[in-house]
């Protein structure tokens, strides 16, 4: 086993870790040749802790590629150290301004850079077609691959200004799915010609804008092949590389994912997506062992199923992006005029009722992804904050309209609707379209009501369709709390 052998291995690995400090184990491997890796949610504590964390590993080896997902929306693994959260990717393609969505990113990539990272693992391109889709929602720009294309592009080259490496995602796109990748394998049987104008537009043109790393879906295009995108080579190679012409860093998403463990273990999984073309396999949330990836692949070249030189190419790619981004200069700087312009648009684009400042709020929303941190607890806390006469209740996807069969929470919507008698109500959706609980739910909350009603859509537009004509209505498209904050001031104004 040679030491460049297994050098190049450690390159073609981003792998995420616990902790808010550098274990010896991780600096050693870092050391060692680690290509990249991952923060999350376990890893922030606040922004002083972040700088020092990067600064330790950066100490092993200066071109150590530093990541983590920020999209923009409700969920944040940065929520503890960023002040000013980015905007959701909806709402931007919703105000379709290009200029707002470019400086958006950049504000949000200065803020990364100046915590020692150099790799935004967004924007999402995915175009979300689909509204039953359970996972993309508001983190898609829209529902139409003009309008990704062109919020792709200039979110891309907003991070690019901030000094930093932006990564298009899903490949080939993630919007047309019923089925939560994390969960299990989706499959998507659009032809080889409707992939092409609706999945792969927005990657070509960030690509022509210069995207230096792009992200791969766990999922089945059976057009091209009846493995995951993540492990074919079809797709990796033979779409992405050959018939687009991308020569950056292709990364895997997380191999942890049930939509690949599912069928075969991680370390088996990581020899299959380079040998398909990956420059970097990814295990961010699991607990990850370079060693142990390391020796997988260096196993994989020694019994010949993956070829040295193809492990080579992958980590040559990594260190050719690592050394292009110690040059550049980081934009420094951050103060949240982007999301806060983008706020006062929202507000300004839509009537809503003054319904002064004591409303209760019932917050009818999607269950929280363990894997990320909200920047708040639910809308009754936003309302609080500007109107401390307001209350409310958070209510998630275990509640039910009726008696739950066994849910400890029998009879939370007849009892909000109770605690709602007599006063403004304020209800909040996200994705009801797609979640029937909620529809019900809604439905059983606007018995009865008529003004001094607002319903109050967060979760992607579409949403609005199902609020009764005579029942006024704002949207948010996503859950940004600078957006809601600005929403809650206009409906608790005093009317009077």
């Amino acid at each position: 086993m040679s030491d460049h052998l297994e050098r190049d291995a450690a390159g073609a690995l981003v792998v995420g870790f616990d902790g808010t400090t550098a274990s010896d184990d991780l600096r050693r491997a870092v050391a060692a040749g680690l290509g990249a890796v991952i923060l999350s949610t376990r890893n922030v504590s606040d922004a002083e802790q972040v700088q020092a964390l990067t600064a330790t590993l950066r100490s092993e080896r200066p071109d150590l590629i530093v990541s983590i997902d920020h999209e923009g929306g409700e969920f944040s693994h940065l929520a503890p150290a960023n002040p000013w959260p980015l905007a959701s990717p909806r709402i931007l393609g919703d105000l379709d301004d290009v200029d707002l969505t470019r400086a958006s990113a950049r504000d949000a990539a200065a803020t990364l850079a100046s915590l020692g990272i150099d790799l935004m693992l967004a924007p999402s391109v995915d175009v979300n077609s689909n509204p039953a889709n359970p996972i993309i929602s508001t983190r898609s720009f829209g529902t139409t691959a003009d309008v990704v294309s062109r919020h792709g592009v200039a979110f891309v080259e907003g991070v690019h200004e901030a000094g930093i490496a932006a990564c298009p995602k899903h490949f080939p796109g993630h919007g047309d799915v019923t089925v939560d990748s994390h969960l299990d394998l989706p499959r998507v049987d659009r032809s080889i010609a409707e992939v092409t104008d609706v999945e792969l537009a927005p990657f070509k043109a960030t690509i022509a804008a210069g995207a230096e790393v792009i992200m791969s879906a766990h999922i089945v295009f059976s057009a091209y092949d009846d493995q995951p995108a993540t492990l074919s080579h079809r797709i990796l190679t033979g779409l992405l590389r050959e018939e687009l012409g991308f020569t950056g860093v292709i990364t895997t998403d997380a191999l942890e994912m049930q939509a690949i463990t599912k069928t075969q273990s991680i370390e088996d999984a990581t020899v299959a997506s380079v040998r398909a073309g990956a420059d970097l396999a990814m295990v961010a949330l699991a607990t990850a062992d370079p060693r142990a990836l390391t020796k997988a692949l260096v196993d994989a070249v020694g019994n010949g199923v993956l070829d040295a030189e193809r492990l080579a190419d992958a980590a040559g790619r990594v260190r050719a992006l690592a050394a292009k981004l110690q040059t550049r200069t980081r934009q420094p700087g951050l103060d949240g005029a982007p999301v806060r312009e983008v706020a006062t648009r929202v507000v300004a684009s839509q009537t809503l009722p003054a319904l002064g400042t004591q409303p209760y709020i019932v917050d009818l929303t999607q269950g929280l992804h363990p894997a990320w941190n909200p920047y708040f607890s639910g809308l009754p806390e936003v309302f609080s904050r500007v109107a401390p006469g307001s209350e409310g209740v958070v209510l998630r996807g275990e509640h039910r309209v009726l008696d739950g069969a066994g849910s400890k929470s029998e009879g939370a919507i007849a009892r909000a609707a109770a605690a709602a008698a007599g006063r403004p109500l304020v209800i909040a959706v996200q994705d009801a379209v797609r979640t029937p609980w909620m529809r019900e739910a809604l439905a059983a909350l606007l018995q009865g009501r008529g003004e001094n009603t607002v319903v109050l859509c967060t979760g992607i537009p579409e949403d609005r369709e199902l609020v009764p004509e005579g029942i006024a209505a704002g949207t948010t498209s996503g859950r940004n709390v600078i957006v809601l904050e600005a929403i809650a001031r206009a409906l608790t104004r005093d009317g009077s």
